[in-house]
């Protein structure tokens, strides 16, 4: 069953922050539908930048894709999580600068 530590761990690895050197940290917060047989999850994620230069006009110039960050790479981790696709309602995704404003979201 996923949570947040365990989530909040996978989303903080190395393999992401070598994908992506402009992410300072990721907060998940994990909602269960409580079904302990086939649980189905909502995750809020929310993305914290280093790199106070990127906003939401240039995040793709400067190699910051949220939604392949969400599709490929955070899936990914979910899977190695034992978590498939299939279990996940649905992801919300919220980006912010160092400065705390929202770049995308």
């Amino acid at each position: 069953m996923l949570n947040n530590k365990v989530v909040n761990k996978l989303f903080n690895s190395d393999y992401i922050k070598d994908l992506y050197p402009m992410i300072d940290r990721i907060e998940t917060h994990v909602v269960s539908d409580e079904d302990e047989e086939f649980p189905i999850y909502t995750l809020f994620v929310m993305v914290y930048l280093n790199d106070s230069s990127i906003n939401s006009n240039n995040m793709y110039e400067k190699g910051f894709d949220p939604h392949y960050l969400i599709q490929r790479d955070l899936k990914f981790m979910l899977k190695m999580a034992g978590t498939s696709t299939r279990d996940i309602m649905q992801i919300s995704v919220l980006v912010r600068n160092p400065n705390g404003d929202i770049v995308y979201g």
